[in-house]
């Protein structure tokens, strides 16, 4: 009953007060239909069966297209990350004609593509700092409750967590790398929340997430959310740019941090991730975590002979003339890659791995821009929650090197949210003084 009531009363209560008072809401509402996905819930059932994240994605439209003038102020192609996102939809278009499988590229395209527009009108509609800080808290949310069912649900027999999956990440590892960017933005609110409620709100939203890490047992969310945290606390600490009693606070965050670690992990977990160094290649009789490293291989030799790539799920279909004879697949050879990078390479070629590469590069190159604009102006906090965006994007790039996530939602809302920033923080603020400068004169 509570999972209905969360989700009727979200929905109805974004859509409302995107309406009436804020716009942005509406993004965040997006975000929470994501992680709710009530089509694929055990309590879908008992709410109506309507196409829920369509009709979010028509108000968004018709809030974008009511106030075209004003959200039209945010130019996409000024954004670099945006120029290279919508050239690897070029490429991916472009596959379409030579596809391996052509019938999942064409499905895959139409996602693409919709995503693609989705965070293109998200992205026009961001005008402010407290804006930005909408989505971030709708990414929040909807990785609150994703962990909180994770709860509900319990392991199965195997120590993992199945079917709370998202529509484009069914299935445990894909649904850890979801949420695992998510921990190090609860750091950075908890630690510069306005008033204890919202601390105590970011606290428990937290713990959560850090829970659903552990009962996932994804070793690829639990290094990207250790790395990134860690990052960002060394940030903290270590940085020259500090407001009043920031390494007081960094060290309690990192004590409290470690203590709580302690009260959650479980034998499963700690065993889990106990693999990640005794595995070995050396043994391919069985297929292990550490196989991933053949078909990383066989997939850059695939790429020596299909040099732009085969379409969606390319290396799937030639895996079986790639993979070596001594590698036990399981019941077939037509495998994934494990790996977005090799995903990308053998889908859309060497161009479309630069390209992705430089999407990437265009995150990293305007977040340091804005931090230094940000440190310029003393502004400690902002400049503190770039570093946290880049920390979140870091930790979703560390999920995805061992899983397909080219096309993901969180790969591309971590973009945007560092494209919003530079955007929020460089360019229109430049343009706002020059128009002061302009007026004065």
């Amino acid at each position: 009953m509570i999972n209905i009531l969360l989700f009727l009363g979200s929905y109805a209560g974004g859509i409302l007060y995107a309406l009436l008072a804020s716009p942005m809401v509406i993004f965040a509402l997006y975000q929470a239909v994501y992680f709710y996905n009530p089509q694929n819930r055990w309590w879908g059932s008992s709410v109506p069966d309507l196409p829920y994240s369509f009709i979010v994605v028509v108000v968004m439209g018709v809030l974008f297209i009511k106030s075209f003038r004003q959200f039209n102020q945010n130019q996409l192609l000024q954004m670099p990350q945006f120029r290279w996102m919508y050239f690897l939809l070029l490429l991916y278009g472009v596959a379409s004609f030579y596809a391996a499988a052509p019938a999942g590229h064409s499905q895959a395209l139409v996602y693409y593509l919709k995503l693609m527009v989705i965070m293109s009108v998200a992205f026009k509609m961001c005008e402010s700092d407290k804006d930005l800080n909408i989505m971030l808290y709708g990414y929040i949310y909807g990785a609150w409750y994703i962990s909180f069912m994770a709860m509900q649900k319990g392991r199965n027999g195997a120590g993992r967590i199945e079917g709370i999956g998202t529509v484009d990440s069914p299935d445990a590892n894909g649904l850890a790398a979801a949420i695992a960017p998510s921990a190090v933005l609860c750091l950075y609110f908890f630690w510069t929340a306005s008033n204890n409620k919202v601390r105590f709100l970011i606290a428990i939203a937290g713990a959560f997430i850090a829970n659903g890490i552990v009962l996932i047992n994804s070793r690829g969310a639990f290094l990207a959310v250790a790395l990134s945290c860690g990052l960002f606390m060394w940030h903290m600490y270590f940085s020259s740019f500090q407001r009043k009693f920031q390494k007081a606070a960094a060290i309690g965050i990192t004590l409290v941090g470690l203590l709580g670690a302690v009260m959650i992990v479980d034998r499963d977990f700690i065993e889990r991730m106990h693999t990640m160094t005794t595995q070995s290649t050396e043994n391919v009789e069985q297929e292990t975590g550490a196989t991933r490293f053949i078909f990383w291989q066989s997939a850059w030799d695939m790429a020596k002979d299909y040099p732009f790539g085969k379409g969606f799920q390319g290396f799937n279909v030639f895996a079986p003339f790639y993979l070596p004879e001594a590698v036990d697949t399981g019941d077939s050879r037509n495998r994934s890659v494990h790996s977005t990078w090799f995903e990308t390479l053998t889908e859309v070629g060497y161009l479309g791995l630069f390209a992705f590469i430089m999407m990437l590069y265009a995150c990293y190159r305007t977040s340091n821009i804005t931090k230094k604009a940000l440190k310029e102006r003393a502004d400690v906090d902002n400049y503190f929650k770039v570093i946290a965006l880049q920390c979140a994007l870091l930790a979703f790039v560390i999920a995805m090197t061992f899983m397909n996530r080219m096309r993901a939602e969180i790969l591309y809302w971590c973009i945007l949210f560092i494209a919003c920033a530079y955007n929020i923080y460089v360019v229109r603020y430049n343009r706002m003084s020059d128009k002061k400068v302009g007026s004065k004169s």
